[in-house]
């Protein structure tokens, strides 16, 4: 049964993906305007992706408006979290330079025109910084991972890297603190994907699930305040994040 379901999951996906690849490509060009219509198409995909491929219900909890131009802080567990993000919001998304190589995900992750993140050097992280900021200005939401890498999402957070938060110092642009959070399987496996695991033998095991569980709160809003540095303004957003998935913890009893 897991196995069938696997194939016919992929069936679906490779033959939905083209079609619609193409139609959000033509619409993604178009200078500035290109990019604010392909975060519209991102949410299509995503919506497609949770409920057709990857079997994940999304339970999203808290005020589910969200100003558009925000900058949305999430902790990160995994590339499903991509999925169930853009399900939710028009967004654009700011991946690892790196995942622009990987087959297939790559090349259709291009088409929603993200911004790349390059931390060779000094240069390209101020390319991004500036790209981050007209993203915003565009009236676009811009979603980031602060921690930098994934986690098991049962420890808590990682301490958030403070570049992001450079973009919305000195400014009222939102700030949006999400939390993002998934049910162990009924045989315990964890959907998370991190550590040393390999990509595609995850994906296989996902797809052969009859439905996984995924749950997102969405925080109060923030803004950075006068004087205040990207530190301790990413420290402020870290804090509130991990106080809530803290007492989210607690109130599930784990």
């Amino acid at each position: 049964m897991a196995l069938l379901r696997r194939i016919r999951r992929l069936a679906v996906c490779f033959v939905w993906m083209w079609p619609y690849g193409l139609w959000s490509l033509i619409h993604a060009i178009g200078g500035r305007a290109g990019i604010r219509r392909v975060a519209y198409f991102t949410r299509g995909w995503g919506r497609f992706l949770v409920r057709h491929v990857a079997p994940i219900e999304v339970k999203l909890r808290g005020n589910r408006s969200i100003a558009p131009g925000s900058l949305i802080v999430s902790n990160h567990q995994s590339y499903i979290d991509i999925l169930v993000h853009a399900s939710l919001f028009p967004i654009r998304f700011a991946p690892k330079a790196e995942i622009r190589h990987w087959p297939v995900v790559g090349w259709y992750l291009a088409i929603s025109r993200p911004v790349w993140v390059d931390r060779q050097s000094r240069q390209k992280s101020m390319a991004v910084m500036k790209e981050f900021r007209r993203t915003l200005e565009d009236g676009v939401s811009l979603l980031v991972y602060p921690e930098g890498t994934t986690t098991d999402g049962r420890h808590g957070l990682l301490p958030f890297k403070s570049t992001p938060f450079e973009t919305v110092t000195g400014t009222d642009f939102i700030i949006q603190p999400i939390l993002t959070r998934y049910r162990l399987c009924p045989d315990g496996w964890n959907p998370a994907w991190y550590g040393d695991q390999t990509l595609l033998p995850h994906v296989w095991k996902l797809l052969g699930y009859p439905k996984l569980y995924a749950s997102v709160t969405i925080l109060d809003p923030v803004t950075a305040r006068p004087g205040e540095t990207r530190k301790e303004l990413a420290r402020r957003v870290e804090n509130i994040m991990r106080e809530a998935w803290q007492k989210q913890a607690g109130d599930a009893g784990e």
